[in-house]
């Protein structure tokens, strides 16, 4: 499946969820993390919220790229299912596969200072995942800094780069603490406005019909089952 394998990059500010997001997607987890100090972070970048203190000690801030292989794939009956990706392994008969979409993931590092990984992460996007923080003005703000990045990789590349946008933490909207989609609409296209969506991690149903959508605009994707070659199944 090596052949079909497409890039997606992940960037947002710090606190969005990204990380989050990607850990719990299938597969191995080959991450650069460290705890993050809040109190340290609250000094150098005023606009971000503290952590409430019990969800500090399971605080951590991505200081590289972070990375997943996952399977994506559609079944004849048009399940969507995710699995974790397996050189030459299929998770389910390929009888009953429909259409594939291999992807090797990376989340970058959404520290200001770290600006640089987002951007040499961003080389050679297939597609581009936003994360903003719904509870945090600033970090929506962000948004339209990063579709300026995804621009300017377009341009090196010569053609569109598919680009969804999440805007997370719509659980704390019954807390009151939640801004949602609305603070972003006056910066972006009507275009663009069609691929932003609100998501909770504590529902991961929120990501993954735009997932799917978001998959179908990748260039060389859909992977029709046709085009699979046997391979041996899973082992259990």
């Amino acid at each position: 499946m090596n052949g079909w394998l497409k890039k997606l990059v992940i960037v947002g500010t710090t606190g969005s969820g990204k990380t989050t997001f990607l850990k719990q997607l299938p597969g191995p987890f080959k991450g650069s993390e460290v705890e993050r100090n809040v109190g340290t972070e609250k000094k150098m970048d005023e606009t971000f919220n503290t952590i409430h203190r019990d969800q500090f000690q399971n605080s951590t801030t991505t200081v590289g790229i972070n990375m997943k292989s996952v399977l994506f794939l559609t079944t004849r009956a048009n399940h969507f299912s995710l699995y974790p990706l397996e050189k030459n392994r299929l998770p389910i008969d390929r009888k009953e596969i429909d259409q594939i979409f291999p992807v090797a993931i990376f989340d970058t590092a959404g520290q200001e200072r770290f600006r640089f990984m987002q951007e040499i992460g961003l080389k050679g996007a297939s597609g581009v995942i936003i994360f903003a923080d719904g509870s945090n003005i600033s970090s929506i703000e962000k948004v339209a800094d990063f579709l300026q990045m995804v621009e300017e990789e377009e341009k090196r590349q010569g053609k569109k780069i598919p680009t969804i946008i999440f805007i997370n933490k719509r659980d704390l909207q019954e807390k009151g603490t939640y801004i949602g989609k609305e603070a972003v609409l006056r910066w972006l296209s009507e275009t663009e406005t069609r691929k932003i969506f609100e998501t909770t991690i504590y529902d991961f149903d929120t990501f993954l019909i735009p997932l799917r959508e978001f998959l179908l605009e990748i260039d060389g994707f859909p992977i029709p089952a046709e085009s699979i070659r046997p391979v041996a199944p899973c082992s259990s």
